[in-house]
């Protein structure tokens, strides 16, 4: 790890309600904030709405200005041994849902032809290279994400999800960061805690603030360990 470095980092979420260190403050869209926090760090946080295309935007205007990224959310679940209210880390995410219906068969970009050919994915993966490098070890569960713009509800829809990419979570922005910054060249990591499975659509098995408390501590504890 680096020591004694004071570092740029800015915490990026969805929406307000994602990232406890917002409580009490007043933040719009886009709107970058000063964290009054006693780390050894200047942590700024950024709320860019909800998902990829706000949150690409507001991260390309900003993240160069930083050297550490730290994406933060909710996430639903497709894995048993991924529980409600665990934290994960997303060591690799896709755009679940860009490509094309060829008669009734979904093909992804790369199997079209049609990605950016700028060498940051790997078939239709973009893949984190700075996990458990010189800046940050992490101890959590690595993940493989899916960003979808439309969230699973129906099991008609989770089936096709599993069977094309057999993700281990699901989010709505999750891809837009590892393109955006892999883009850029500004390290980052996306840490997300398990607010539901990803089923059938029922809020009433949902715990969110569960999640978010335990979000929060481990965004706390991977700051404090910079």
């Amino acid at each position: 790890m680096l020591i004694n470095l004071k570092l740029k980092i800015l915490i990026v979420s969805a929406t307000q309600l994602e990232n406890r260190f917002a409580n009490s403050l007043s933040i719009n869209f886009g709107e970058v904030v000063g964290l009054n926090e006693a780390f050894n760090h200047e942590v700024d946080l950024l709320v860019t709405g909800v998902g990829a295309v706000q949150t690409a935007f507001w991260l390309t205007r900003y993240a160069e200005s930083y050297q550490l990224v730290i994406n933060i959310g909710i996430a639903g679940s497709y894995k048993s041994d991924i529980p409600l209210e665990s934290v994960v880390c997303i060591k690799e995410d896709v755009f679940g849902d860009y490509g094309v219906d060829d008669k009734g068969q979904f093909k992804s970009l790369s199997e079209i032809n049609l990605l950016d050919t700028n060498n940051i994915f790997v078939g239709d993966k973009l893949i984190n290279p700075w996990l458990n490098a010189d800046l940050f070890k992490i101890s959590l569960p690595q993940v493989k994400g899916v960003t979808l713009s439309t969230a699973s509800g129906s099991k008609e829809a989770i089936d096709k999800i599993v069977t094309r990419w057999n993700p281990d979570i699901e989010t709505m922005e999750g891809a837009a960061v590892f393109y955006a910054c892999r883009m850029l060249n500004v390290k980052f990591i996306c840490l997300r805690a398990i607010s539901n499975m990803v089923e059938p659509r029922d809020r009433s098995n949902w715990r969110i603030n569960e999640a978010i408390e335990n979000l929060n501590k481990e965004v706390r504890y991977l700051i404090e360990n910079l």
